[in-house]
């Protein structure tokens, strides 16, 4: 079995080590992008047809069922470790499988009584039933998913989710067409992450010589939980900390607050797709040149700081600036109530990417007590200041809370991981996209009698223009490609 997971491994490590970064970073964007695409196109058309009540309903659904840790922790631990050793890849897939199995089944039974026990009508506790069984699907596909990326071979995720996404889509368009509601529109999500599921699990067989089974000896399996319990509490508070608004929101102020406020919140939250497309391909090599090689791993990590910054700035510039126009561009009139609120959730933007860079690199030097603790601590805060302020000012209470929870979380990143790892470009990588801002933020206003998408394809061009221009004015080569990577390398 040892040989065959590393045949697997030497076939995927085929490629030169910097197309192969590349390479796995486009396939992450791409996989995200598939995911921001079918998820805000779900958004639009439950908007369009049943308005904010109804897209309410299934981002309830779907916020609280997430909020569970179906896959506990497992895949950040087991991309690192298979990384680092690649022959342990069955043992760990299989004993993830199995905790992904039983959690899946334990929250798909418990969550949909618990409501019923606490009051909730028959149909809420329904379409708790059919989101958990998505979700339940949704964790097996991410612990499978953990192995294509320790074996660097991120292209098979991007299939599965595109394959996934479409099927979300396009089941949901036709549920809506013939006349079905929110629960409809989470059978098609159930759905889709039921194909996910079985399209990975027939990929990772392929790659370990035979499909994994859910299975795991007792002491592995007890020292797999034990691994994974920080990570798993990790993940948890930062999902409720992420998404307990929401949840919130519902209990204090019914589905069309949350439908208001979900219609801001996804166009913010996808834009994540950037660092994660970014890390995701990093990160097994920091997680292997950790302690052995520190200049190797800081240098990674700044180059992450670097390229985030690059998409970040311009994004959160550009989105306050259209921030009117693209809600009535995407959801209509009646969603105009949450403009405001949707331009306090832009500041978001820049926090979280960073603060994703910094996050992955703390789990890859084994830091993650720590992270866990910062998540935990932050959380509970937010938890608390949401408790008071939604009462008082529903989505746009929400939205302050979470932008000041992320300058916290953010600022705990920073100095856990500067103790354990030194000083990172976390500041200084913001200088040239802040200046390449500048002239984009001048069309953006200058075209704003123009159509929005007219608008940002000009602010984003000159936004790209100017980048060129400052690396090519800092450069020591001036030749285009040569000065762009120079704009993104650390200065060492």
């Amino acid at each position: 079995m040892t040989s065959q997971v590393r045949t697997a491994g030497e076939r995927v490590d085929r490629p030169p080590r910097r197309r192969r970064v590349a390479a796995n970073s486009t396939a992450q964007l791409l996989t995200f992008a598939a995911r921001a695409v079918a998820s805000v196109g779900v958004v639009v058309l439950l908007a369009r047809s049943g308005g904010p009540v109804a897209l309410g309903v299934v981002q309830f659904a779907l916020t609280l069922s997430g909020l569970l840790p179906f896959y506990y922790g497992i895949p950040t631990l087991l991309a690192r470790e298979v990384a680092r050793r690649p022959e342990d890849g069955r043992q760990w897939v299989e004993t993830g499988l199995l905790l992904a199995v039983v959690l899946g089944v334990v929250f798909t039974a418990l969550l949909p009584g618990a409501a019923l026990a606490a009051g909730a009508s028959p149909e809420t506790a329904l379409s708790l039933a059919v989101a958990s069984a998505g979700m339940a699907f949704d964790g097996v596909a991410r612990v499978l998913f953990a192995a294509f990326w320790a074996w660097e071979r991120l292209d098979l995720e991007t299939g599965v989710t595109a394959a996934q996404e479409t099927v979300y889509l396009v089941g949901t368009a036709v549920a809506l067409w013939q006349g079905g509601g929110p629960l409809a529109a989470l059978a098609a999500f159930a759905g889709s992450r039921a194909l996910g599921a079985g399209c990975a699990w027939l990929l990772a067989g392929r790659h370990l010589g035979g499909v994994p089974l859910p299975r795991s000896g007792g002491r592995t399996l007890w020292s797999t939980v034990r691994r994974c319990t920080p990570f798993a509490v990790s993940d948890t508070w930062m999902l409720t900390y992420a998404r307990v608004d929401a949840v919130l929101l519902g209990v204090w102020k019914g589905p069309a607050a949350v439908g208001l406020y979900q219609a801001a919140t996804n166009l913010v939250l996808y834009f994540t797709v950037v660092p994660r497309s970014i890390n995701r391909a990093l990160f097994p090599r920091m997680g292997r040149a950790w302690p052995a090689h520190p200049e190797e791993f800081s240098r990674l990590r700044d180059v992450s700081l670097r390229l985030v910054a690059l998409v970040g700035v311009p994004v959160t510039v550009a989105s306050l600036l259209l921030a009117p126009r693209t809600i009535a561009f995407l959801y209509g009139p009646d969603f105009a109530p949450v403009v405001l609120t949707y331009q306090l959730l832009v500041l978001v933007i820049p926090l979280r990417m960073l603060g994703h860079t910094l996050s992955l690199s703390l789990a890859a030097v084994d830091r993650q007590n720590g992270r866990t603790l910062a998540v935990t601590v932050v959380a509970v805060l937010n938890v608390g200041m949401n408790c008071w302020a939604i009462p008082r000012w529903s989505h746009l209470g929400a939205a302050v809370t979470s932008v000041v929870c992320e300058v916290l979380l953010l600022g705990a990143f920073a100095v856990l991981l500067r103790r354990a790892t030194g000083p990172s470009e976390i500041l200084r990588s913001n200088g040239w996209p802040l200046l390449a801002s500048v002239p984009m933020a001048a069309v953006l206003v200058w075209t704003s009698g123009q159509p929005l998408l007219v608008s940002a394809a000009a602010g984003a061009a000159v936004y790209a223009g100017a980048v060129l221009v400052l690396a090519v004015l800092r450069a020591r080569d001036r030749r285009p490609a040569r000065a762009l990577a120079g704009l993104v390398t650390p200065a060492r």
